[in-house]
């Protein structure tokens, strides 16, 4: 019984003392408390039983000796085991319920109240395929063309081959992808406005779960509480209360720290600090052990205005330029925005301070003025301080005057500028200018309204008649005799001077054409008695380019309007060349590049009477000058008589005559002028024949050419000044209500009233002027009104 007994203690012992150790490392609560109660209760039955025995003898008893130790270091082993499983479960219990992580290092800067932002492990060198490395990435685009699969191949056969089979077939195909598709299209909408309904909330969800790292340890803390009472009240019935009011505890305090779980968004120190000192760090050959806060500051938001970088720079730092350049060209090139350093290397501490480049001052262009009055006293002196040929052109964008000469370099003129840009003001005014001074002017006007202003001043030879081309060419023919003539009288004697002659043509490229058809049509195509045949091209413009030549030394000179200044439009004769100064405006690309080729093209200004003026590489914007037309008229006919001017001193000869005028062939047969050139009669068959100008002549009904006509007959006729005596008006009859313009042509100067112009002026500048009454929008006068306001007025201004 005895030896039983102690048989069976004695393999408890071993079975003790032979078992292994529990395991070390994470082990839990439950596992440590059962393993060192199994030890410390089979060590104690062994010691009772080896007590208790009388007949062991020694070597038992050392046999004993050696189990005790071992039985007493194993029992020390599993209390330390036990104790260490207790500490690590309360370690994992304190760390669940104080909101740490579990395992692992912390992955965010949180704190026990406050949120914090993820830690990001940073390296020297990143891999390529983490900085999106263009050499490792797939090509975009495949250089292997790429061929349909062998179904897509037969599918496209059979259709090509298709002939009205399988009609139902298709057809049915075609309404269930037809319903297939609105059924689709009615699942997509209500799913898409269920989502925006509920997007809102899932995505703030998962926003705030998704920064579960980021929350404070006290809300991590209570969440998981909160997590751990619903489980034991769904798992435990008996402490359901208990755990419901734990979990409604905890969602209070959880709700209270709702606006701390949102985490701080990190500054621009953060995210561009550390990768910025690894580079910067070498650059001022700096330990890798020093630590950035010591060296280098960033603000937290880079953006705002008064933001600085304060980098404290090593003794060694030289302040070379390279060296500043290089730590300059870094921080531009990593941070955000442009800055700009300032060094300082007195005192204890040597520093770089970068703030933001300030803007840059907008350069303003100044602008030409909006207009420059002809008759301004400023303007007035300077041309009375012209010399002879100089011109007063307008302001620059300095509001400085500008002035041109007709002579030396610049003796011929061009302008291309679009409809609207003041042409033609251009012209009237250089033209006064030069009248002037002495000059005689030969113009030759397609347009027939460019030079209104310059008609009837004496020295002004003007040829307008689209109809009659011929007149304008043979202007141009004398302007060419008349050099001739002058540079064979100065080749005898260099000493003589001329007046001044210009030639203006306006519409160059117009009258090109217009010219062109009328030699096309008159010109002697064969060989006769008299002479050769006349050559197809036109030469008139061999006439210009001559002139233009040899014009220069004997005060000839050409001002000419172009829309195109090629040579080929104009018979190949190297015009641009010769006009060395030209005006441009309201030009576009096509047209800068014809007339002035050179690049790149600057930017057109559509303004009235704003041109630039080229000449050779310079260009200046320029206002040109701007007067009334009959305001110019009248300044110009007043310098004339204060000249004295003779018409015929200093000529050669005499400008040709102008042809008589033409009527267009729509306005013949609508007056009843008896001359061979003029209007065809019209029938005598009442105003419904005279208005629709049927033209029978010697018929039935139709006046002889030399009978008489009655007077109501008369008054129908449509060209003024072609209906001979007016009959006398109606004292009863009510005023004839006017146009401006047409009380201006029915009394004219003769009695008082100025020209239109000037009424239009006296009409939008006086406040006394007479109201007229609107009929369709515009103002009509009587001829009495007019009158009786200028009649007291004679010598107003």
């Amino acid at each position: 019984m005895h030896s039983m007994t102690y048989s069976a203690a004695d393999h408890l012992a071993r079975t003790a003392l032979s078992s292994p150790p529990p395991h070390q490392g994470s082990s839990h609560l439950l596992g440590g408390i059962s393993g060192g109660t199994v030890l410390v209760l089979g060590v104690a039955a062994w010691a009772i039983i080896k007590l208790r025995s009388n007949g062991t003898g020694a070597a038992t008893a050392a046999s004993g000796g050696r189990g005790l130790i071992r039985a007493l270091i194993s029992m020390s082993k599993g209390i330390g085991s036990a104790f260490g499983g207790l500490y690590k479960a309360l370690r994992a219990v304190l760390r669940f319920v104080g909101g740490r992580e579990l395992w692992g290092k912390p992955k965010s800067t949180a704190t026990f109240l406050g949120a914090g932002t993820r830690l990001t492990t940073l390296t020297d060198q990143a891999p390529a395929t983490a900085l999106g490395s263009v050499a490792l990435a797939p090509p975009k685009v495949s250089l292997v063309k790429r061929q349909p699969s062998p179904w897509a191949r037969k599918t496209a056969a059979w259709l090509a081959g298709y002939h009205g089979r399988a009609e139902r077939a298709l057809d049915v195909t075609v309404r269930t992808a037809l319903w297939t598709a609105r059924t689709t299209t009615r699942a997509y909408k209500a799913t898409r406005t269920a989502y925006r309904a509920v997007a809102p909330v899932v995505a703030t969800i998962a926003r705030t779960l998704g920064n579960w790292h980021c929350w404070p340890y006290a809300a991590r803390g209570l969440a998981r509480l909160l997590l751990l009472a619903l489980l034991a009240a769904w798992l435990i019935p008996a402490w359901a209360t208990w755990a419901l009011l734990a979990a409604l505890t905890a969602a209070g305090l959880l709700a209270a720290l709702a606006r701390r779980l949102v985490p701080t968004r990190p500054g621009d120190d953060a995210v561009y600090g550390p990768r910025l000192w690894v580079i910067l760090r070498q650059d001022l050959k700096l330990p890798e052990d020093e630590p950035r806060e010591r060296w280098l500051h960033l603000p937290q938001r880079l953006s705002d205005p008064g933001a600085r970088i304060v980098l404290r720079l090593p003794w060694t730092f030289r302040g070379s330029e390279l060296e500043r350049q290089q730590v300059t060209e870094l921080i531009t090139s990593r941070l955000p925005g442009e800055w700009v350093g300032r060094y300082s290397f007195t005192g204890e501490e040597c520093t770089a301070v970068y703030t933001h480049k300030p803007p840059a001052t907008p350069k303003v262009e100044p602008e030409c003025p909006e207009m420059v009055d002809f008759f301004d006293p400023e303007v007035q002196d300077a041309i009375a301080a012209c010399a002879v040929g100089e011109v007063v052109l307008g302001r620059d964008q300095h509001h400085n005057i500008v002035t041109r000469r007709l002579d030396g370099e610049t003796p011929h003129w061009a302008l291309s500028v679009g409809t609207g840009g003041g042409k033609s003001t251009f012209n009237v005014s250089v033209a006064v200018q030069l009248i002037a001074q002495g000059f005689h002017i030969i113009v030759a006007d397609v347009k027939r309204s460019s030079v209104k202003p310059l008609e009837g001043i004496p020295g002004v030879y003007i040829y307008n008649d689209p109809s009659n081309p011929q007149d304008m060419r043979a202007a141009i023919e004398w302007f060419k005799e008349e050099i001739d003539a002058r540079s064979y009288v100065k080749n005898r004697n260099p000493e003589i001077e001329f007046p001044g002659l210009l030639l203006l043509i306006e519409e160059s490229n117009e009258f090109a054409d217009v010219s062109r058809e009328w030699w096309d049509d008159n010109r002697k195509t064969s060989k006769d008695e008299f002479g050769p045949a006349d050559r197809a091209a036109d030469p008139i413009w061999g006439e210009v380019a001559s002139a233009a030549r040899l014009g220069r030394f004997v005060r000839g000179n050409i001002l000419a309007v172009f829309q195109d200044l090629r040579d080929q439009a104009l018979g190949g004769k190297g015009l641009r060349n010769l006009f060395r100064l030209k005006f441009m405006g309201n030009y576009n690309v096509n047209q800068w590049k014809n007339v002035i080729g050179t690049t790149p093209v600057p930017e057109s200004v559509d303004k009235a009477g704003r041109m630039m003026i080229v000449e050779g590489n310079s260009h200046i914007w320029v206002q040109t000058l701007y007067g009334p037309g009959s305001d110019l008229h009248d300044w110009a006919m007043q310098r004339r008589q204060e000249q004295g001017f003779d018409p015929a001193a200093g000529l050669f000869g005499t400008p040709p005559e102008r042809s008589a005028e033409r009527l267009p062939s729509l306005l013949r047969g609508l007056s009843r002028d008896d001359a061979a050139s003029g209007p065809l009669r019209a029938s005598e068959g009442g105003l419904e024949d005279e208005t629709a100008g049927r033209l029978s002549h010697n018929g039935p009904g139709v006046t002889a050419l030399d009978g008489d006509v009655t007077a109501s007959r008369d008054r129908l006729r449509l060209i003024p000044g072609e209906g001979g005596q007016e009959p006398a008006d109606d004292p009863t009859a009510p005023p004839e209500l006017l146009p401006l313009a047409e009380v201006a042509r029915r009394v004219g100067p003769d009695q008082g009233v100025p020209k239109y112009d000037t009424l239009r002026q006296h009409k939008a500048r006086r406040d006394d002027f007479p109201k007229g009454i609107e009929i369709n929008g515009k103002e009509h006068f009587t001829v009495a009104q007019i009158v009786a306001y200028y009649t007291p007025k004679e010598n107003r201004a």
